[in-house]
């Protein structure tokens, strides 16, 4: 048996022990659980400009109109950021690209801290490198028919071909795992 067909086999059909399986299986996910919280923890998308208006003003719309409910209150708002002078709009615009700027610059910073992804697996990898010269043989194809026009041509690959794939990935997933052990 060689390493493709234990890569490709459904799981019912490996060679290995189930309870082997389900703790690669939860190591997988964990790593995936821990990369999405570390994402969590990672800076936030500033508000927009409009809402840095509203901050400002909220409590004097409130002032002017203390018996109207919140919704109300944000669509008197949003009428006056309609009506307000271009000069004042790009005060908040002006602020809010200032913090998208810092955001930019924080979400670099924090990405690179990042564990890496998971690599693709071996048919994932081949996909991406087919899908350009298939759209360019058939531009107007739709996303279903070119996927299942790349697994056709995944299917009709000689065995050494997808044996290559497969070598790539284990070396890759090998190189994963070292990288990013799970404590």
């Amino acid at each position: 048996m060689n390493s493709y067909s234990l890569l490709t086999r459904p799981f019912h059909q490996s060679s290995k022990p189930l309870f082997n399986l389900a703790s690669t299986l939860l190591k997988a996910s964990k790593r995936t659980q821990l990369r999405n919280e570390m994402i969590k923890q990672g800076p936030k998308r500033p508000t927009s400009a409009y809402f840095l208006f509203l901050q400002e003003h909220r409590s004097q719309f409130v002032k002017e109109n203390p018996t109207l409910r919140p919704a109300e209150i944000s669509k008197i708002a949003g009428e006056k950021w309609q009506n307000l002078e271009a000069g004042l709009k790009d005060k908040y615009i002006s602020q809010r690209q200032k913090l998208y700027a810092e955001y930019q610059k924080a979400k670099k910073a924090f990405e690179e801290k990042l564990p890496p992804k998971k690599p693709a697996g071996p048919f994932i990898k081949y996909a991406n490198e087919v899908r350009s010269q298939v759209l360019a043989q058939h531009p107007e194809m739709s996303q279903i028919d070119l996927m299942k026009t790349i697994g056709d041509k995944w299917q009709s690959l000689d065995q050494s071909t997808k044996s290559k794939y497969a070598q790539e990935y284990k070396k890759a997933i090998q190189e994963y795992n070292a990288n990013f052990p799970l404590n």
